[in-house]
């Protein structure tokens, strides 16, 4: 890349660095009228953040695709850093993909950041669950309850089948789900997959949400095509303001 044509690029990524600062602010601002929480649209675009980040390094370096070993890396840092503020008595570490809780030098709990539940090659959320829990417990010598996940979204993680065996919603396509018309169904949705997540002995308090539908990584590609984009208006729960209150529990 060189000349005119990196210009335009170096043009675009700091135009969408401005655009996701303008679209904070903006739902901050819509936010402070509606009693809006503030946490998981936050959280949600620091995590964008990590995507946009990604995308210099992919082109900088000259690399076909981005790297999710340093997507995964990046995110639990910088998650770290956001509980690290909200939660001043924990030392959060980040280490091989996890975020290890710390309260007076002791593990409390060990947080894994899953951008979505549909890039793992099993058949259900509870099964890529499971598999992680085992990973780790083995790996670590870590208690199942210790373990908590956050899942950033749920594109592509959908199915309408399930669905419908669940709570007897029935739609077209698990992305038909994502649709304002469903919120309230889709909800029940989450909480019926939460309830029967066999992997976890408290999956209420171990598992937690945020978009419902847009992934923080195609945000980020709609701000550097600079389309016209937003954050999301909705939240899923268990929410990561419930994980903050839940850990502060536990101080």
């Amino acid at each position: 890349m060189g000349g005119v044509k990196e210009e335009r690029w170096e043009q675009s990524m700091a135009d969408a660095y401005r655009q996701l600062e303008s679209l904070v602010a903006k739902r901050e601002s819509q936010g402070e009228e509606q009693g809006e929480p503030r946490t998981e649209k936050q959280l949600f675009a620091l995590l964008t953040q990590v995507y946009l980040n990604e995308e210099e390094v992919r082109v900088r370096q000259k690399l076909k695709r981005k790297s999710s070993q340093r997507i995964s890396r990046v995110m639990h840092e910088k998650v770290g850093n956001f509980l690290a503020q909200r939660l001043t008595d924990y030392e959060f570490l980040a280490m091989e993909g996890l975020l290890f809780a710390k309260k007076n030098g002791k593990v409390v709990a060990v947080l894994k950041c899953i951008p979505d539940l549909g890039s793992y090659d099993t058949h259900s959320w509870n099964a890529t669950i499971a598999r992680f829990a085992k990973q780790y417990q083995k790996r670590y010598q870590l208690a199942t309850e210790q373990l908590l996940f956050v899942v950033c979204s749920l594109s592509k993680s959908l199915d309408a089948a399930h669905a419908k065996e669940l709570t007897g919603i029935e739609v077209w396509s698990g992305t038909a789900l994502t649709a304002p018309a469903y919120r309230e169904a889709l909800q029940a949705y989450v909480c019926k997959c939460v309830e029967t997540m066999e992997a976890l002995p408290a999956p209420a308090q171990q598992i937690y949400f945020l978009s419902a539908d847009i992934h923080p990584n195609a945000l980020a590609c709609q701000l550097i095509q600079g389309e016209t984009t937003s954050l999301p208006d909705r939240w899923l729960r268990p929410s990561v303001s419930e994980l903050i209150q839940y850990l502060d529990s536990r101080l």
